[in-house]
C-alpha cells in the first residue's frame, strides 16, 4: 500500500506542476496533496515528510523519482 500511496502522490504532484506551466488552477492538486501526505504510512522517508510540511513539491518530487 505504501508503494501506491508514493506513486499517487508522485502522480499528483506531477499533474501539479504541468497545470501550473499551462496556468491552470491548481486548487484540486494542493488539497490531494494535503490528504495524501496526512495519510502517508510512518515508514515513508523522514526527508519526504519534511518536505511536503515545508511545502517544497519540487524538493518532494525529486525524491520520489529517486525511489
Amino acid at each position: 500500500m505504501q508503494i501506491d500511496s508514493l506513486s499517487e502522490l508522485r502522480q499528483t504532484l506531477e499533474t501539479m506542476f504541468a497545470r501550473i506551466e499551462t496556468g491552470e488552477d491548481i486548487l484540486e492538486q494542493l488539497e490531494h496533496i494535503n490528504v495524501l501526505h496526512q495519510k502517508l504510512d510512518p515508514t515513508a522517508p523522514k526527508m519526504l515528510r519534511h518536505y511536503l510540511e515545508r511545502k517544497s513539491y519540487t524538493k518532494a518530487l525529486a525524491l520520489l523519482e529517486t525511489l
